[in-house]
This record gives structure tokens, sequence and C-alpha cells, in this order.
């Protein structure tokens, strides 16, 4: 089963599952409950913070993969759609575990980031589209995917960006259809710019990503980075954007990873 989930304090949250409900035929099943008629998939308002619901999915009986739909925040307030997984680099400032990551899912972020590009750029709207890097909790143990509105109140209820959420969502539980290949994300900035266009202009799925302000790159988090993000055969650098880039590559490649700069795409 997929479980997506909302929480009832987030208004990004709402609106995009008030979007899933309306415009996707899930049948609701108690009070914070509802479940797609044809698919296996369920949706959950939780009362917790996103960042704050721990294994959240033990929650259900056999949860294969978990979204969050949540609002994004960001000082600039520049309106952007963005998705990303959970995990900590260094301190668990909000949420999650310290220096853990949690299962991503590359396949289904990365059908989610084009699915979001697609409206926009179809319906002309006024947004940024873009991977966020792994940051913050919960901790989860099953492959884990948000997808966000960002990033003020006039974004987060913004019906038509609620809209675009929810089908991107829907659309990236078909992540087992996907048969592309798989890559870790190294280097940038929060917004990995380059290494999204890749994502965007090629086949390839990404999922974990570390931006430059997480370095260093130790081997536990490098083994933690390629463990978590499913059958990974390649990094992709942002070599500009990458601090002690050669050594990192030598890392990696010492990992029997292959290593990519993103203008190689």
């Amino acid at each position: 089963m997929i479980l997506i989930v909302a929480s009832s304090q987030d208004p990004a949250g709402m609106n995009i599952a008030t979007q899933l409900i309306e415009h996707f035929p899930f049948d609701r099943e108690g009070d914070d409950t509802y479940v797609h008629a044809d698919k296996d998939v369920t949706l959950h308002i939780t009362g917790l913070r996103a960042i704050s619901a721990d294994t959240i999915e033990r929650t259900f009986t056999s949860v294969e993969a978990l979204f969050f739909i949540t609002r994004h925040a960001s000082e600039k307030g520049v309106p952007t759609l963005s998705t990303h997984a959970p995990g900590n680099f260094g301190s668990a400032d909000l949420g999650g575990r310290e220096k853990t990551l949690c299962p991503a899912n590359p396949h289904a972020q990365s059908i989610g980031l084009r699915t979001m590009r697609d409206h926009v750029k179809n319906d002309d709207m006024p947004y940024d589209v873009s991977f966020e890097a792994t940051h913050h909790g919960p901790y989860t143990e099953v492959p884990t995917t948000f997808l966000e509105i960002g990033s003020s109140m006039e974004q987060w209820t913004d019906e038509k960006a609620g809209y675009v959420v929810a089908d991107a969502t829907m659309t990236a539980t078909r992540y087992t259809e996907a048969q592309s290949p798989v890559a870790i994300g190294v280097g940038g900035g929060h917004y990995p710019y380059k290494i999204t266009d890749v994502a965007l202009a090629t086949e390839w799925s990404i999922g974990h990503i570390i931006p430059r302000y997480a370095f260093p790159l130790g081997m536990d988090m490098a083994r933690q980075m390629i463990e978590k993000n499913g059958p990974t055969s390649a990094a992709i650098l942002d070599w500009k954007g990458t601090p002690q880039r050669s050594s990192y590559k030598d890392l990696l490649e010492q990992m029997g990873i292959k290593v990519f700069k993103t203008k190689d795409f």
C-alpha cells in the first residue's frame, strides 16, 4: 500500500489533500483517512507536523512507499513547487535523527518533479520547480518523498498549485513502472538547480542530494546516501558546486559508483 500523509496543521498540506479528494476517486474511511477506489493508495490526515511524524507508516499495514504533501517556507518567498527525500546529514534540528537518512524514492521523486514542471510550463504558472537537497525529518523506514508548495501563505492556499502537487503525487505513485537509471546528487545549493536540470532533461531518477553546505561528506554518510537510495549506479556532481570535488569523485568511484558531472548531460 502507498500512504499519502498531510498534516492538519499545514495549510498547503490540507490544500493538496482537498484537491486529491475532489479530483481523484478517494472514499472516506473514518474521520481522517481516505482510500482510493481503484489503487492501493491511502490518504491520511495527521494532527502531527509532518517533520514530527516518525514512523507513521507503522500505523498502517504493509506500507511500501510514503508521500508527504506539505508546505515549504523560505525567507526569499519565491513561489516554488519542490520535492525531496527526508533525512539529516548533520544535526536533527527539524525532526528525524542525527546523521541519518531515510530511504529515498528516486523514481517517485523524479516523476513528481517532471509532472509539476509540465503543469507549470503548460499553464504558464508563476512557480519555480526544483528538487531540494535532502533535509529534515521525520524518521521513516520506507521509501519516502516530500512534495511541497512554497513559499508563503499566498502559495500554500493556491488551489491551482494544490491541484498540480496532487496530480504530481498521484502520478508519482506509479513509480514501480519506471525503468530509468538511478543516481544520487552531490553539490550545489539547497535548491540544486543543475542537478534538477539533469532530471528534467534526461531519464535519470535522482534521490538523495547532499548540498555544499552539508559537507564534508564522509565515508559513512556517502555509504548511507547510496544504500538508502535504492539500486544506485551513479552520482551526478555539480562540479563547480562541490568542494574538494576531485577527492569526492575518487571516494565515490572507490565505492563502485560511476561519477558524472552535470555538464556531461
